[in-house]
């Protein structure tokens, strides 16, 4: 089972905080047995609900092809609360000069980065004789839309080639300015035509498209230099070339076969190479001239399959006569986009496998673009039957055992068992699969137990032994065993040295510890618990006042002691504690932070909040209700729980502050890490429910009756919905309140504001 691709908010490099609420929003989520995939949240361990990126790099680097990094999050990740563990698939997507520092604002001073083909461009029209003209340099960026473009081969790169190839051969001066000067025209006089060139060429990602924009044309002297009859038999050659790039770029494919067909048995070794890669290119583009619509979006039934088989064997004899050729890459790339164009999974999935066994276990670029490429030409709707490497094969079933909304529709014993002859050389590897299907999909922890293999601490913890004992954690929490499963979980600590390995454990015993109801533990001056979002996350929803007491003068972060203290204190006041809330004011420093709370408080977009919200100085406010200072609010409140003027003015705190819906208010979903039931006791104070009491107190005055009602009414403003706690109350009630307010104390000032009810 796969989600739809898209892109992760922290896969766009210019990511900004204020885009926290665009589509692309990702957050992380705090649980470590989720079934459904999640490109936002992705683990350490083979899981089902990685995303399947993740789970190829994962055994790519256990099998030597690429080394993962330790970096820490980025700004930009810690911004939106992530840790280093779960983590953004991007994390593992972007380099880590790209992920590490934010993108910063080019100014004045700032130089403009160096073009390597530019500057040899220059260098070549000063060695043909050519004068420098930036009309004929014009610029070079990349435009392709959905799945590419042929015109971005048309780039300084490639028109550098064909000028070194010029003054390597024996021309006459005037032939060889005549045919550069045509290759840069050619270079430059299609950056308005992209429209007309919809069908995909490269099996990479595509690349963004460029704004249209119009180009100068040649100079005139230069076109005069252009126009230069070409009578060599060599240059003749090299305009034939010419000609057949601009048909190839036009659309003009038949022209462009019959010109590079021309060239296949040139004597000048780079036409004749180039003539052979372009034929087969040329080939793929009439195959799917068709195919492709407005949006990039391939119809198979569109495709002229006759092409297609030629493109096939085109691309194989240009790589059997230059399989180290100039050209031999990008044509194992587009033999790879024929296979896909043909649904040819199983020669496909070969292919990837040749690419990723020849990775020498660097991480970098084409590496990565390559996993963005299986994972969406192959992985996106592959069928395990018809791929026989182990490693794809592995992480094309692991996206399959995620549960189905019905359960006949799950992966099944009998279709894993059929592949294990396919796992020959990495038994291992189908055992994890089995073990992982009992677990996700049969619900059976017993029996994932059993087939889990022992730990064996004298070897090397891979991610593939790091996520057999990971799933053996996760068996034993299942059958509440968590003595077991915590005393796995330290055992394995001194084991992980892989990257991620140690802060997954981190989770894993910050989460055990919570369900065991050991949560000192996780503040315990040995503790192995460091990562701070791990410790915030339990400070604001499970901590009991005693723990957060401590940690406010105890913690070894200052920012972790100023977390715990206004956790403290806002549950003290908005749980009903007001003699503890009025004690545990004597804890605030003096003089307070200027510190915000902002990132401490999972994702918090009011203003950000400070300790100085306790110092609260009370006032009228903008309707008029005098109240006095908070501390003085809850004094009234200890005395007197029902006391109407405390009531309102703790209402007023509230309203005026923005914390009707608040972080600390907003448990997590129970299977997440701080999901467990909070040990800070009483119900928290709804506005609402306050109103209501004053309301019912038959001793409270005319003025706190009628801003009671008054509140109570615009709770519903403008919506229609209670925007002050979780009631829901009829329109009718709403309207006899109105009527109250109206008719009992009609000279009130909130009486005579009050116009309508909602």
């Amino acid at each position: 089972m796969r989600l739809p691709r898209f892109i992760p908010l922290l896969l766009l490099a210019c990511t900004h905080t204020a885009q926290a609420s665009s589509d692309n929003f990702c957050s992380p989520s705090w649980v470590l047995t989720a079934k459904q995939p999640n490109p936002c949240s992705s683990l350490a361990f083979l899981s089902p609900a990685n995303d399947s990126r993740v789970n190829l790099q994962l055994l790519l680097a256990d099998a030597g092809r690429l080394q993962l990094s330790n970096q820490a999050p980025s700004d930009d990740e810690l911004v939106f609360g992530y840790a280093q563990v779960p983590f953004d698939v991007s994390r593992l997507l972007l380099p880590p000069s790209t992920n590490n520092s934010a993108v910063s604002e080019p100014d004045a001073t700032t130089a403009a980065p160096v073009d390597p083909q530019l500057q040899k461009l220059i260098g070549l029209l000063e060695q043909l004789g050519l004068p420098r003209d930036e009309a004929l340099l014009g610029d070079d960026q990349p435009f392709a839309e959905g799945e590419g473009n042929r015109q971005r081969s048309n780039n300084r790169e490639n028109a550098n080639a064909f000028l070194s190839q010029l003054l390597a051969s024996e021309l006459p001066a005037a032939e060889r300015q005549a045919l550069a000067l045509q290759r840069l025209q050619l270079l430059h006089s299609w950056r308005t035509e992209q429209a007309e060139s919809a069908a995909a060429e490269s099996a990479e990602p595509a690349e963004p498209a460029e704004q249209s924009e119009s180009l100068p044309a040649t100079a005139p002297a230069s076109a005069a230099a252009a126009a230069t009859p070409i009578t060599s038999a060599l240059g003749q050659q090299f305009a034939t070339y010419l000609h057949g790039a601009s048909a190839f770029y036009t659309g003009d494919f038949s022209a462009a076969l019959a010109d590079f067909q021309a060239l296949r048995d040139s004597p000048q070794p780079w036409l004749k190479q180039a003539a052979l890669y372009m034929l087969a290119r040329t080939e793929l583009n009439a195959a799917q001239a068709q195919a492709f619509d407005e949006w990039g979006m391939l119809e198979s039934k569109l495709l002229d399959q006759a092409a297609l088989n030629n493109t096939d064997m085109a691309f194989r004899t240009y790589l059997s006569a230059y399989p180290q050729g100039s050209y031999a890459q990008s044509a194992k790339g587009l033999l790879r986009k024929v296979y896909w164009l043909q649904d040819d999974q199983s020669r496909l999935a070969a292919e990837y496998a040749e690419q990723f066994a020849a990775n020498t276990g660097a991480q970098d670029g084409r590496l990565t673009e390559l996993t963005l490429e299986v994972d969406d030409k192959l992985l996106l709707n592959g069928q395990p039957e018809n791929i026989s490497d182990p490693l794809l094969l592995a992480t094309l079933i692991l996206g399959e055992l995620a549960p189905h909304s019905k359960p006949a529709d799950n992966f099944t014993q009998a279709r894993l068992s059929a592949q294990q002859s396919r796992f020959s050389a990495q038994p291992q590897l189908y055992n994890y699969l089995q073990s992982a299907l009992y677990f996700y999909l049969d619900q059976d922890p017993a029996k994932t137990l059993s087939s889990l293999p022992p730990l064996d601490a004298s070897q090397p913890l891979t991610y593939l032994s790091f996520s057999q004992q990971s799933l053996r954690g996760f068996a034993l929490e299942a059958q509440q065993d968590w003595a077991g499963a915590q005393a796995l979980w330290l055992q394995l600590l001194p084991l992980a040295k892989q990257p991620l390995q140690h802060a997954q454990l981190e989770l894993a015993l910050a989460f055990n510890y919570e369900r065991a109801q050991q949560l000192d533990k996780v503040f315990a001056n040995d503790s192995p618990i460091q990562t701070q979002q791990l410790r915030d996350i339990l400070l604001r929803n499970v901590a009991g006042p005693e723990l957060l007491r401590a940690r406010s003068s105890a913690a070894s972060s200052s920012e972790e002691s100023q977390l715990a203290l206004f956790s403290l204190l806002y549950k003290d006041l908005l749980r009903g504690h007001y003699q503890d809330f009025l004690k545990d004011l004597a804890l605030l420093p003096q003089p307070l932070p200027a510190a915000k709370l902002t990132n401490r408080l999972d994702l918090w977009y009011g203003e950000a909040p400070s300790l100085a919200l306790f110092q609260w100085p009370g006032g009228s406010g903008d309707a008029g209700y005098n109240c006095p200072a908070l501390r003085d609010v809850a004094t009234l409140l200890a005395s007197n729980p029902q006391d109407a003027k405390g009531l309102n003015c703790l209402g007023e705190f509230i309203r005026s502050n923005g914390l009707d819906s608040f972080p600390l208010d907003q448990q997590p979903p129970a299977d997440e890490l701080g999901g467990s039931r909070s040990q800070f006791g009483g119900k928290r104070y709804s506005r609402l429910d306050g109103y209501l009491q004053v309301l019912a107190a038959p001793t409270a005055a005319n003025d706190e009756r009628a801003y009671a009602l008054y509140r109570a009414i615009n709770c519903f403003a403008p919506s229609g919905y209670n925007g002050c706690g979780p009631q829901e109350i009829a329109q009718a009630q709403r309207k006899q309140w109105f009527q109250s307010l109206k008719s009992q104390y009609p000279k009130s000032p909130w009486a005579q504001s009050l116009k309508y009810y909602w």
